[in-house]
């Protein structure tokens, strides 16, 4: 699971509402419906956190997220990510190359990667489901709807076999 705008806001400027944690100088916001969809997803999967943040950010995050539900199998920052240079943005990008995952002995047909940007899961695309980046809207239902997708593969032995583009149509 990636973190920013995916199942926390994190802004220095904070919304017109008190944040569920504060961070140095970042109001951290819970995505709706973030504890439901991962203690609904802890029955299923082994959950795992990959931010390009850093660790001095995303560590305490997943703590408040997690310490209740599940201990993530890991928690990797920004030091685990490939840095490439985009040209056109004229800045360096962080992308999550999953080959690091199956090098820790895991089978990526067995592996999910969800995050807002398709450019930081562009390597192992089939292994991505995209989301809708939050930007702290209350009426936020993205993991709701989310969850609910991914009860429906539970199952599934090979997550290449499943067409992950189109999860949204499906409620």
């Amino acid at each position: 699971m990636d973190l920013d705008e995916t199942l926390i806001r994190g802004i220095s400027e904070p919304l017109d509402r008190e944040p569920q944690m504060t961070l140095g100088p970042y109001a951290i916001y819970f995505r709706p419906h973030v504890l439901e969809f991962l203690s609904g997803c802890a029955k299923h999967f082994e959950l795992a956190v990959w931010s390009s943040a850093t660790i001095t950010y995303v560590g305490p995050i997943v703590k408040a997220l997690l310490q209740e539900i599940t201990m993530p199998l890991f928690i990797w920052d920004r030091a685990y990510c490939t840095v490439r240079y985009d040209f056109i943005q004229n800045k360096e990008i962080y992308q999550k190359d999953l080959r690091k995952v199956a090098a820790n002995g895991h089978n990526l047909a067995r592996v999910l990667i969800v995050d807002d940007e398709q450019y930081k899961v562009s390597l192992q695309i089939g292994n991505a489901i995209l989301v809708k980046p939050y930007l702290g809207e209350l009426e936020d239902m993205e993991l709701f709807y989310l969850y609910r997708y991914l009860e429906s593969i539970v199952g599934t032995r090979d997550i290449y076999t499943v067409d992950k583009t189109k999860w949204r149509e499906s409620y």
